[in-house]
């Protein structure tokens, strides 16, 4: 998929995929414009990458440290790693943050 968001950019092609929740309620989701953004950020356009998703800031690192963890080799490291990713509290609070945003996101517009 990242091949494909290197040279086609979603906002000018009806074959690339929308978003459902958008599609039946007509709100934006915490997700929507993460193809834009990740199209515009293989292109090195991170100003405008960040534009079309604010949330990318917040949980793109948690993401990424799920990749990381993901593609880690089995040791104590990733025991440890795993252990702080998988804190209640941590996935209680990005679960809070994505309806937080949903909301922030479609009353102002953002």
């Amino acid at each position: 998929m990242l091949g494909v968001l290197l040279y086609v950019n979603p906002e000018h092609y009806w074959f690339m995929p929308k978003c459902p929740f958008k599609l039946l309620t007509g709100f934006d989701c915490p997700g929507c414009g993460m193809q834009r953004a990740i199209h515009a950020a293989l292109q090195g356009e991170f100003r405008r990458a960040i534009s079309y998703n604010y949330y990318l800031l917040f949980a793109g690192p948690y993401a990424f440290s799920l990749l990381v963890f993901w593609f880690m080799p089995s040791s104590q490291a990733k025991t440890k790693f795993g252990i702080i990713l998988n804190n209640k509290y941590l996935i209680y609070s990005y679960l809070v943050s994505y309806f937080v945003w949903l909301f922030v996101r479609n009353y102002f517009g953002l």
